[in-house]
Formats: C-alpha cells, sequence, structure tokens
C-alpha cells in the first residue's frame, strides 16, 4: 500500500485543518495578538467590571471600566512561564488583580484570580473575566468544532463496507461499517488530500462507491472513531486508491516578458500555468529565524501553539491564510497583471478563492494605523530591476502568517520580494517587522515551481459540511 500523504508541513496542516471535519459542538476562536490585549468582562459579587488591555511592544496599558469613573491600568506583569498576571490600576479608588490565564490559545480565554479593591489589606474577591472576541472589518468565520488531533503513536487497521462518501474539499472523506454485522461500528476516514487535488490526479466522486468493501491503514483522533488514512485500497484485489502522482514540469524556458522587457509573473500570451510552493517544508528552517529574534511573551505563545499540536490553528474554521502562507497552500495561486490599472491581482486557490490587490501605481503605502486591519492587508509594490518588491501593512490578528504558529500583531509589516528566475522558477523572500512581537525584523525564504498548462480549480472551504 502507498502513502497518500506525507510532506512535513502538509501534515501539519492537516493536523488543524483536521478540526473543519468534525460533526461536534464548536469551541471559541483562536487566540490572537498578545494574549492580554482586548476587551475583558466578568463579575466582582453584583457587580459586572470591564477591563480593557493593550500591548504597545513594550507594556500593557488600559482601562477598568471605561468612562467617567475609570481607573487607569498603571503595572502589569505578565509571566509567560505561567501565565500568571499582576495588574495595578488607580482612579477613583486602587485596584489589585492577581490570577492566572487559562485556554490560552482560545480567542474567549479566561483570567482567574482575586481582586482587591481600596486600600492594601481589603478583602479579596474572587473573579474571572473573559476576554470578548474583538470586532473588525475582517471577522472570524464560523465557530471551530471540536479538534480531532491525530495519534501517530496510534495507528490502526480497519477493514469494512464503505456506507458514505463525502467528496469535498478541504479533505475527501467516508464513513465505514467496521466489525461483524451485529456487533459493527461506524468509523469516519478522512483523505489527507482534497477533492481538488484527487481530481487532478485521475480520481473522481466514483472512484469509491458506497458498498465497496476496503482496507485502511490510518492514524486515529484520540478515543474517538476518527481516523486519517495513510493507504487506502479494496478488500478484493488489494487495489490502491488515491494514489498521490507527480505533477508535470513545464521545459525549461527563460524568463517571459512584456513588450517592454519587464518581467510577466504569469503566463507567457497565450498559455496557461498557476504557481506552487516548490519544497517540502518552507517553515522548518524560517521559523528558527523568527523564534530567535521572537519577544518572552511570542516565545511562550508559540511553545503553546506547538504543544497543543496547533489545535487552534485559525485554518481550521476556514479563516484565510495571510501573509506568507498564502503562498503555502497546495492549491497554488496566479498573478493577474492588470498593467493598465496599475495593480497585481493575486488569485488564491485555497481557502475560499481569496483574492489580494498589490497597487503598482505609485501611491504611498502608509503606516499600520492609517487603514483598515484586514487578512491581507494594504500592498504597494514596485519593481526594482526584475524583482517585484510589495511593502505591506495593515493586519489583523485572527490568522496565523505562517502554519507553524509564530504569532503577530497588527503593527506586522511585510516586505515581499518575487523575482522569476527562469519560466519555471519564482524566488520567494519576506521580511517581517514586527516591533511589537519580534526584537528586529527577520527574513524567510522559498522558491515557487511554475504548474504549466493548468487552471486553479475551484476551492471552496464551506464545503467540509456539505
Amino acid at each position: 500500500m502507498i502513502s497518500v500523504f506525507s510532506a512535513p508541513l502538509r501534515l501539519r496542516t492537516c493536523i488543524v485543518i483536521a478540526a473543519c471535519l468534525q460533526l461536534a459542538a464548536g469551541i471559541a476562536s483562536a487566540q490572537e495578538g498578545h494574549p492580554l490585549t482586548g476587551t475583558w468582562v466578568g463579575d466582582v459579587g453584583q457587580r459586572h467590571v470591564t477591563v480593557v488591555l493593550d500591548w504597545d511592544g513594550k507594556s500593557v496599558t488600559g482601562t477598568i471600566n471605561p468612562g467617567p469613573n475609570a481607573s487607569q491600568v498603571r503595572t502589569v506583569r505578565l509571566d509567560p512561564a505561567m501565565w500568571s498576571v499582576h495588574l495595578e490600576a488607580d482612579g477613583v479608588s486602587r485596584i489589585v488583580i492577581d490570577g492566572g490565564l487559562a485556554n490560552i490559545g482560545s480567542a474567549s480565554r479566561t483570567f482567574t484570580g482575586t481582586w482587591v479593591e481600596g486600600a492594601p489589606g481589603e478583602t479579596k474577591s474572587p473573579i474571572t473575566l473573559t476576554r470578548v472576541d474583538s470586532m473588525s472589518a475582517s471577522s472570524n468565520s464560523g465557530a471551530a468544532p471540536t479538534d480531532p488531533i491525530f495519534d501517530s503513536a496510534r495507528r490502526i487497521a480497519l477493514r469494512g463496507i464503505v456506507t458514505n462518501v463525502e467528496w469535498i474539499n478541504p479533505h475527501v472523506r467516508f464513513a465505514m461499517k467496521v466489525g461483524a454485522a451485529a456487533n459493527a461500528v461506524t468509523w469516519v476516514v478522512e483523505l489527507p488530500e482534497s477533492a481538488v487535488v484527487l481530481e487532478r490526479n485521475g480520481f473522481n466522486a466514483r472512484s469509491l462507491k458506497i458498498g465497496d468493501a476496503v482496507t485502511v491503514q490510518a492514524a486515529a483522533a484520540g478515543t474517538t472513531r476518527y481516523a486519517r488514512a495513510n493507504s487506502i485500497a479494496f478488500t478484493k484485489g488489494g487495489g490502491v486508491l488515491f494514489k498521490s502522482s507527480v505533477s508535470a514540469r513545464a521545459a525549461f524556458a527563460p524568463v517571459p516578458r512584456w513588450p517592454d522587457g519587464q518581467p510577466r509573473l504569469g503566463p507567457p500570451s497565450g498559455a496557461r500555468g498557476y504557481w506552487k510552493t516548490d519544497v517540502q517544508d518552507p517553515d522548518t528552517a524560517n521559523l528558527k529565524a523568527g523564534d530567535a529574534v521572537a519577544m518572552p511573551w511570542a516565545k511562550a505563545v508559540l511553545d503553546y501553539r506547538v504543544r497543543t499540536e496547533f489545535k487552534d490553528d485559525p485554518a481550521a474554521r476556514c479563516v484565510p491564510p495571510g501573509g506568507p502562507r498564502q503562498f503555502l497552500g497546495p492549491q497554488g495561486f496566479q498573478f493577474v497583471e492588470q498593467r493598465e490599472l496599475g495593480r497585481i491581482l493575486v488569485l488564491l486557490g485555497d481557502g475560499d478563492r481569496n483574492w489580494r490587490i498589490i497597487s503598482t501605481d505609485g501611491r504611498p503605502l502608509g503606516q499600520p494605523a492609517d487603514v483598515v486591519a484586514s487578512y491581507y492587508g494594504t500592498s504597494s509594490g514596485r519593481w526594482e530591476k526584475d524583482t517585484l518588491v510589495v511593502d505591506s501593512v495593515g493586519y489583523n490578528e485572527k490568522f496565523w502568517f505562517l502554519s507553524g504558529g509564530l504569532p503577530h500583531t497588527e503593527a506586522l509589516h511585510l516586505t515581499e520580494r518575487f523575482t522569476r528566475q527562469d519560466l519555471n522558477t519564482l524566488k520567494y523572500e519576506v521580511t517581517v517587522d514586527d516591533p511589537r512581537t519580534y526584537t528586529k525584523p527577520w527574513t524567510a525564504l522559498w522558491t515557487m515551481r511554475w504548474a504549466p498548462d493548468q487552471e486553479i480549480q475551484e476551492f471552496f472551504c464551506e464545503e467540509k459540511t456539505s
């Protein structure tokens, strides 16, 4: 039997996106930016209180009970090792809150501890503050279901009869009855590939049918009857299903150019094609660069995301993959150069067929605080010889800009450099500058390859529930 899916990056992404496919009850959205930022609400005795906190890259500031009788936050100490917090505020009276953060991977995380109001020595009152998910022009889509974390150590073999097939994105799945008829149980098996990828490799919705007898080698998710297949074969005859194929590469050719000599980022005139990531796991080396200069709170957030196996990844809720991650999806992307309009469109194959606009008419970029925060930011591009240089600001904090879990804030500024080295090769280099998250800018890079004579196929993440 042949494994259908083994790339490390895809394996990580599969684990978190698999959450889309569960039908269980939802949980809160993923943590955004610095864990303390946002609005927190709770009760002290019979009194409702509101705490609003912000992070400027050096310290946490804020207000308790905003209004004419507000108390201003003067001191905040956070220990990321234990996620313990000490907060002091002055106003009509002095307020001290001590406690700890729980479930930091959730936007609705909690802060539980004690509240002391007045002179030192006053009675401590218990308090639990819950963070209210922030609102912005680009909100989270949907609620995250319970996350199945596939346990690579829990290898199972299933033999049974297919009872249902869902030919959907982002991953095909099917149900099967396993065991003798009287004691048969139902397992749900997910394929690591989407319907789009499988169809590109020659399979379709009729390749596996209700009533087929199959044997599955898989990794199970916890104690549930939910698994991710490593291989699938017909029980009779042993024919392998859903074998991945290797996409053909275009023959070598020089960089296609416009009549004025400027490189074309899309296909040559009269041709078709799109770009795909050329390397198995671009996160591996690039994450080290970001981790090396991350602030303590950011290191702690990254460590939490790794330890919890990326279960809070916003991609699990079909949130758009902003930042460099937009170029790492298996469906690829296209450039549409509208030179007469002074802009370049980036059409993305993953997510929900999202798009991004890069202005090339010389307009100024502005500052992060000057633009509406979004998933893809506001981008301004210019050509430096054969390299397109793009500056982007105005990002919200609702996505992970790399699948490895490095955090960012709304201060994020990206500088991307696209250099087409020949027909088949696009070098991508991005400098990450977020002074609230990293002590200095850092750079990541990888290459994309050209997929010739093809168009990006339709892919909608919402089809997970169809």
